[in-house]
């Protein structure tokens, strides 16, 4: 069976399995072993059994389950009200502060957790607090949704560490590089909502001034602190070379467990929830990661990435004009597809394709988070616009959650712009580290 025709089957069969709704581990396992029986016979699919016995064994892979426990301790033990709640007494004579704290919230949940914890407990206790506020509605959501997606950029990123076993690239090296274009991007939005706030005040008006005694700032400073230290501690030591992902994902595991203790939050159900969903999304990423890793054994092993490399090398066209039609791609695809399946399906493909025109593929491999994060924001299949409205209050529409996304989009375009003009932005701190 010819080249091409192997690749019209992965990938005609995969996207037609994703429009059909099929989970993406099993389409991307289905149409896997549909193809290796089709090639080689039932005695092929020894492959299946060896690629799956090498991704399960994998120690690094327990780097996943470790960041999701500490992430879900944390937002058990209830330090995202906290941290809400001080927060906002720092910054309650700045107009706009609530969307701001929610956005610092939600960096601090992302250096905790990864994405997800953002939006599903600031959804829950900012925008309540915005709206009845009289904030903006369309300022409150997207100030929320915005912070919540910093999670797959900002590290410890377990779309990250996805991406990096899928496409063979250092895991440290993308923590480093992801983490100036993440904090430009929240500050970005920070910058936004207090220019947009001064011009138009009538979208967040100020609180009063009972919130404003200095003592009630001092004695929530503890709030602030315990999950400044933790963050210290975990990014810290990988930072400094003192841990791997995977030594610091343990030590972070052990803090927020610590601080459940001290705020007297570890109970029997605490823990049990807590490593349910840590299992649930554990097993469902080690699933893609399985399937993922037989589709690009399989694709290899037919001699389409040779085909595809040969095909790019050929092209009469500046490499640029490349690298801006795979950024077209990643985008539309993020629009209409899940990220795990965008990572799945493109990473394997185009890193390859970016090292051979002549990119550094750590530098490459943040554009393309930074188009996830891009993704999550999007509709129809926005991540963060089905999680918010799952948590949102009543009266807000799925329609104001579309509205509200826009300008956020815009901000997280022009980084992922800077970043591509200044490839330092993504690569200066892997090569101080590195």
């Amino acid at each position: 069976m010819s080249t091409e025709l192997i690749t019209l089957l992965l990938f005609g069969g995969l996207l037609f399995l994703l429009a059909l709704g099929v989970p993406v581990a099993f389409a991307l396992g289905g149409i896997s072993v549909l193809v290796i029986f089709i090639i080689g016979g039932a005695n092929d699919f020894f492959i299946v059994a060896t690629t799956t016995y090498r991704q399960i064994t994998d120690p690094g892979l327990i780097t996943i389950p470790l960041f999701l426990l500490m992430g879900n301790f944390l937002v058990h033990s209830g330090i995202s009200d906290r941290l809400f709640k001080a927060l906002n007494l720092w910054l309650s004579g700045v107009r706009g502060g609530l969307a701001i704290v929610s956005i610092c919230v939600c960096v601090a949940l992302a250096m905790c957790g990864g994405f997800g914890p953002g939006i599903l407990t600031m959804g829950l206790i900012a925008v309540p607090a915005m709206l009845a506020g009289k904030y903006d509605k369309n300022l409150a959501l997207g100030s929320v949704m915005a912070g919540g997606v910093l999670g797959c950029i900002i590290p410890p990123s377990i779309l990250m560490i996805v991406f990096g076993y899928i496409s063979r690239v250092s895991i440290g090296k993308l923590f480093f590089g992801g983490a100036i274009p993440g904090f430009i991007c929240a500050m970005l939005y920070i910058v936004y909502i207090v220019v947009r706030t001064r011009l138009k005040p009538e979208l967040a008006p100020k609180v009063t001034a009972a919130m404003l005694r200095e003592s009630n700032r001092w004695l929530s400073a503890a709030d602030i602190l315990l999950p400044g230290m933790l963050i210290i501690l975990v990014l810290g030591s990988i930072f400094l070379g003192i841990a791997t992902p995977t030594e610091a994902a343990g030590i972070g595991a052990f803090g927020s467990m610590a601080i459940c203790v001290l705020y007297g939050r570890l109970t029997m159900k605490v823990i049990t929830v807590s490593c349910m969903e840590t299992m649930k999304i554990s097993g469902m990423v080690l699933w893609i990661l399985v399937a993922a890793t037989l589709f690009g054994v399989v694709y290899t092993s037919a001699g389409a990435q040779d085909m595809v490399m040969s095909i790019v090398e050929k092209m009469p066209v500046n490499r640029w004009f490349v690298l801006f039609a795979m950024q077209g791609i990643l985008l539309l695809f993020g629009m209409f597809m899940d990220d795990y399946a965008v990572v799945t399906i493109c990473a394997p493909i185009f890193i390859p394709i970016a090292v051979l025109l002549g990119f550094d593929s750590i530098w490459f491999s943040i554009i393309f988070i930074l188009n996830m994060q891009v993704a999550y924001l999007t509709p129809p299949f926005g991540w963060a616009l089905i999680l918010m409205r799952g948590v949102a209050p009543a009266e807000v529409t799925t329609r104001d959650i579309w509205r509200s996304v826009p300008p956020f989009v815009a901000i997280q375009l022009i980084v992922l712009v800077l970043t591509m003009l200044i490839p330092q932005l993504a690569l200066w701190l892997p090569e101080k580290m590195f």
